[in-house]
């Protein structure tokens, strides 16, 4: 009889049991408070530690102990063998369907706790299990809790999709898409070990390339181009591991940019004069110099100094207009275009005399 009672009492369930607090953000997570903080409650989970800001929490809910036994059920606990089956039971030798557990339901939500961090709240289920934190510039600076495999969504809050993308060992891999909330794709991009690596692309609300970049090691590398509402190109530059720079071949270029010079780094700005038009050119913001030219793009001075290559001019509405090609601080060669379209004439230089080609 008392053996019988003690494995009683070590077959109940144990007497602490885990809080359970209801997030702002519709997100549940069960766990026992091991620690405050500072207006944050550090939360011992199934998945690991988590820390929870005060102010994000809309409920929490003290678990209920468990019943006590009453003496009267114990001295009901019988102390014989149970009888013997009888010979006459009929054997069952058809086993029943084994039970499918559901898959858990993947999700997250993105809450900014100020205008410095932001934090994304992973959950099975509805039940929060992992946090990840971000500063201004987009680093992860803090990961808590265990993040499982799989594919997570983020919905808006009327339910609609906000984003999509999959999780391999704690770090999003694979394709990562976001959308604007009447559902147009806003945001494609591709991650490996939770860095960027290939196309990166950005689209307006109707579906227009805005931005596009290509990534290797979650750095810059090759040509990044920003697009204007009329698809024409406003900007393009060249980068190597973050960092301007220009093109490694004639190759690796775009299309607008084969079969010509390098491009320079410098920018320019064109203003309208009586005789022609003047050039100013700057390297990194600094002034460097400026170029005349009359009516038939003859060279009427040069002051300064301009690095080899070939810049770029646009209108105000991003259309290539002209381009410049430098060679030994002297110009070689002048392109111009219709207003946005194709090439309309060519130009080259002998002794600051424009011959057209």
């Amino acid at each position: 009889m008392k053996s019988l009672t003690y494995m009683f009492f070590l077959l109940l369930p144990g007497s602490c049991q885990a809080d359970v607090f209801m997030l702002k953000d519709g997100a549940r997570l069960e766990g026992d408070v091991i620690g405050e903080m500072d207006g944050a409650l550090l939360v011992k989970t199934r998945y690991g530690s988590l820390t929870i800001t005060k102010a994000d929490i809309q409920e929490r809910q003290a678990a209920l102990a468990p019943a006590a036994v009453s003496p009267d059920i114990m001295a009901e606990i019988p102390s014989a063998q149970p009888e013997a089956v009888a010979a006459s039971t009929e054997v069952v030798t058809a086993l029943p369907e084994p039970v499918v557990a559901p898959a858990p339901k993947l999700t997250f939500q993105t809450i900014l706790p100020s205008t410095m961090t932001r934090r994304l709240i992973y959950m099975e289920s509805g039940i929060a299990v992992a946090t990840e934190t971000f500063d201004a510039g987009g680093a992860l600076v803090m990961s808590e809790g265990a993040i499982g495999n799989g594919t997570y969504t983020e919905y808006y809050p009327d339910g609609g999709l906000k984003t999509v993308k999959t999780m391999m060992s704690g770090k999003t891999n694979g394709t990562l898409r976001a959308f604007f909330p009447a559902g147009a794709l806003q945001v494609e991009a591709y991650y490996l070990a939770g860095g960027k690596e290939g196309p990166f692309k950005y689209y307006t609300e109707d579906g227009k390339l805005l931005m596009e970049a290509s990534y290797t090691n979650d750095l810059l590398n090759g040509w990044k181009k920003e697009y204007g509402a009329d698809g024409a190109i406003i900007s393009e530059s060249y980068y190597l591991d973050d960092r301007l720079a220009r093109p490694a071949n004639p190759q690796a270029a775009p299309e607008s940019a084969k079969e010509s010079p390098t491009e320079s780094l410098v920018t320019v700005k064109v203003t309208s004069l009586a005789r022609g038009e003047l050039f100013s050119f700057r390297l990194n913001g600094k002034y460097i110099g400026k170029v005349r030219l009359d009516k038939a793009f003859n060279l009427i001075s040069q002051e300064g100094k301009a690095p080899d290559g070939e810049v770029k001019v646009y209108t105000e509405d991003g259309r290539l207009q002209k381009e410049l090609v430098f060679e030994k601080n002297a110009i070689k060669l002048l392109r111009v275009y219709e207003s946005g379209g194709p090439l309309k004439a060519e130009y080259s230089y002998i002794e600051s005399k424009a011959v057209k080609q």
